[in-house]
């Protein structure tokens, strides 16, 4: 579950996907208001989670499966992947960029 850095509280579902919907870099922290940002681990981890989805498009270059498969299979990949993103969020208390890992 979400925790903050700043309070160690866990956030609510409803905060946590209100994180996940929004495509601000940072967002209060509904228990201490100190603002909190995804982490650069996090991020890391789900652009690779999220690549699945095209890889799945080339399902059926390989192999003859029927458009009402292919079309729940893409539904369930959508959801696993939303499911593991809300369940794997990782907050930082400041804005974390690829740059700084260059000179870490």
């Amino acid at each position: 579950m979400t925790r903050c850095r700043n309070c160690g509280d866990n956030w609510n579902v409803r905060a946590t996907l209100k994180r996940y919907a929004t495509s601000t870099p940072g967002m209060p922290c509904p228990s201490c208001g100190e603002v909190q940002y995804l982490s650069r681990e996090y991020r890391e981890r789900s652009m690779l989670v999220t690549l699945l989805i095209p890889l799945l498009m080339l399902i059926p270059a390989f192999f003859n499966i029927p458009v009402v498969t292919m079309a729940i299979l893409f539904v369930a990949a959508f959801t696993a992947i939303a499911v593991i993103h809300l369940a794997t969020i990782e907050l930082a208390d400041e804005q974390e960029t690829w740059r700084q890992r260059l000179y870490e």
